[in-house]
């Protein structure tokens, strides 16, 4: 569920706080408390996965990389769509400026952690029969594709906007307007 969860969470924190870093902060305690509550669902054999999977060492080490893995891909979404809105953001200090954006983003957010985890917990019964083939359910498969795609085309998004921005500079220091070491040298 972490999958799909980071996913939804890193796209209403980058929507809505118009700064890569805040929008970025604003995805840890949404994520973590769902993993928190995934992890102890595991654990509690609730879940179709076994609950070595997630309390067991050794055999836990994949589990908390994977989650790892997925917090990065949600930081990094978030991160991406927050820097990429940034260019329209209000002057700082103005109202509605990003640090009222980030109060309402995590705001909605642990609103809907709460509800997610409270109906995922009543929903959650144990388990008579674990999975042993290891294949994840279709709501973490689905998350897993969205979140690798959303992260890729933000990342080639980001790269064009800078390839361009780096251009854009060069262009300008071949047009005549000189930078700061252009102006240092005297003129022949």
């Amino acid at each position: 569920m972490t999958p799909i969860t980071g996913f939804i969470v890193a796209v209403i924190a980058g929507w809505i706080v118009r700064d890569g870093l805040r929008a970025a902060a604003t995805v840890m305690v949404p994520f973590l408390a769902v993993l928190a509550a995934q992890t102890w669902i595991i654990a509690a054999g609730r879940a179709v996965s076994p609950p070595s999977t997630a309390s067991r060492l050794p055999q836990a080490i994949g589990y908390w990389l994977v989650q790892a893995v997925f917090l990065a891909l949600a930081l990094g979404i978030a991160g991406q769509l927050g820097a990429l809105r940034a260019r329209r953001m209000l002057p700082p200090g103005a109202p509605g400026g990003t640090s009222r954006q980030a109060t309402i983003a995590s705001g909605l957010l642990a609103a809907a952690t709460t509800v997610f985890i409270i109906g995922w917990l009543l929903d959650s019964a144990p388990v008579a029969r674990h999975a042993t083939e290891g294949s994840p359910p279709v709501q973490g498969v689905v998350g897993m594709v969205l979140c690798i795609v959303t992260f890729a085309v933000l990342s080639a998004a980001t790269f064009k906007r800078r390839r361009a921005a780096g251009r854009a500079r060069l262009a300008e220091a071949g047009t005549g307007v000189a930078g700061p070491a252009a102006r240092s040298q005297p003129a022949p």
